[in-house]
């Protein structure tokens, strides 16, 4: 809104904005929170700051799968999370992905 009480008209800066996720294990749910996303970005992007350019309410999204969620006692099932969480964020209509690696919970390098 700063922006916007500056003078400056939502079309042109909005269609640059992008945001950084993460993806979980649970596929639905994650799923479920990405399109939910998209589809409230465009609404307040319309009706709230009266954008009115398509690439205005587009909601860009990179994602990095939970590293959180892996476990440094099963290394060899990380890689079955990592691509459910990959999954997830696909189907969601994630622009760019991250995946985390097998054995990031043992360590960062």
């Amino acid at each position: 809104t700063a922006a916007l009480k500056a003078g400056l008209d939502v079309d042109t800066f909005a269609g640059r904005l992008s945001f950084f996720w993460n993806a979980h294990n649970n596929v639905l749910e994650e799923v479920a929170k990405f399109r939910a996303s998209r589809r409230l970005w465009a609404t307040i992007m319309k009706e709230r700051f009266g954008a009115k350019k398509p690439k205005s309410m587009m909601l860009r999204v990179h994602t990095q799968t939970a590293g959180s969620m892996l476990t440094a006692q099963q290394v060899d099932n990380n890689i079955v999370r990592v691509a459910l969480q990959t999954a997830a964020a696909v189907m969601g209509g994630t622009q760019s992905l991250h995946t985390n690696s097998r054995d990031e919970a043992l360590a960062l390098p």
